[in-house]
């Protein structure tokens, strides 16, 4: 078996070099690159993982901690964040283990340094113990979402302006001349269900309306299926009385594929009858309805790509500046012509 001496001895430069080419730690020059994979692919030398982490005491692990699929509806938006996490991770042979069970009320004694480099928390709760196990033993850890105020100062965190996206798509309705909104929220243990709620009532606020005529509805579980809470919800409140709102904003772009299978049914249009906005980045389902349905892109690949760079500079891999906070914007997108 051909050993990182061989390649450096065939591509005639050091081992240090043919390191550096695989772990992209300091840049190379792409001929020289070229050449050592040249080299290693006539040994056919592969780079052996453990034994990097051996030298270099780290694991190449991140955990990335998000809802089970088996309990949650995952939508697009995990999916473009996972890939943004792989992505940036992959800059520098970092491995992902997607870690469904710490959502959990539970604290697992595998989430530890000795398993894993860093951990990076999705969906942060108002009480998470997730966050209460990683910062008692000092886990390097990124949270995606606002962590409730327990937490801001022990933990860095990458989110979108979810307070102001809101009131920007609130505010949008209202100047259109909505006053009876109904908001399909996130359950109130989420972190950015009492955010998001905040930018709904600013709008509100900012332009001197009233909110008494409409209504914040925050979903039950993390674990309903969001297609039939947003059917069930628009059965609920529009099945009696179909004037009693005349916008929508749904959490995510699922609840508004139920919210519009129950217009069909109830025989309501939209946005004739009632207009629906999707805080969703899935741009694709939101253009299998017709007509189109306005949409937030909560950009979360930026999200993903975001959390590693914060965690790679606490874990101390690559050249990346201190965070504790960031930002992502996200897009609203009207669809208007």
């Amino acid at each position: 078996m051909s050993k990182i001496d061989d390649v450096a001895k065939l591509a005639g430069v050091s081992k240090g070099t043919v390191s550096n080419v695989f772990s992209r730690k300091r840049p190379i020059s792409e001929k020289v690159q070229k050449r050592v994979l040249e080299a290693a692919k006539e040994l056919n030398y592969t780079p052996n993982h453990i034994a990097r982490s051996l030298v270099t005491k780290k694991t190449m692990t991140i955990s990335l901690s998000m809802p089970s699929a088996k309990r949650i509806s995952l939508t697009t938006f995990h999916t473009n964040l996972i890939n943004g996490v792989i992505t940036e991770a992959s800059l520098h042979n970092y491995r992902i283990l997607i870690d469904t069970l710490a959502q959990e009320e539970l604290e697992l004694p595998f989430l530890s340094g000795n398993v894993v480099d860093g951990v990076i928390v999705l969906n942060p709760k108002v009480d998470d113990t997730r966050l209460d196990y990683l910062t008692k033993y000092n886990i390097p850890a990124v949270v995606i979402g606002e962590p409730s105020a327990k937490y801001k100062n022990l933990v860095s965190y990458v989110d979108n302006n979810n307070q102001e996206i809101v009131e920007e798509v609130t505010t949008y309705l209202l100047k259109k001349g909505h006053r009876r909104i109904l908001y399909l929220n996130a359950p109130t243990k989420m972190t950015v269900s009492k955010v998001r709620e905040a930018g709904f009532l600013q709008a509100f606020a900012d332009l001197g309306i009233s909110n008494n005529e409409s209504l914040i509805h925050f979903k039950e579980s993390l674990y309903e299926d969001p297609s039939q809470y947003g059917y069930d919800t628009v059965m609920k409140y529009f099945a009696a009385d179909k004037d009693r709102y005349t916008a929508i904003i749904a959490d995510t772009d699922k609840e508004a594929i139920g919210i519009c299978r129950a217009f069909r049914k109830l025989n309501i249009k939209f946005p004739d009858d009632v207009a629906i906005v999707a805080l969703s980045d899935d741009l694709v389902l939101s253009h299998e309805l017709e007509p189109p349905i306005p949409t937030v892109d909560m950009q979360a690949e930026a999200l993903g790509k975001t959390s590693v760079q914060m965690l790679f500079h606490q874990i101390k891999v690559g050249d990346y500046p201190e965070i504790s906070r960031a930002v992502v914007k996200a897009k609203f997108h009207s669809r208007e012509q």
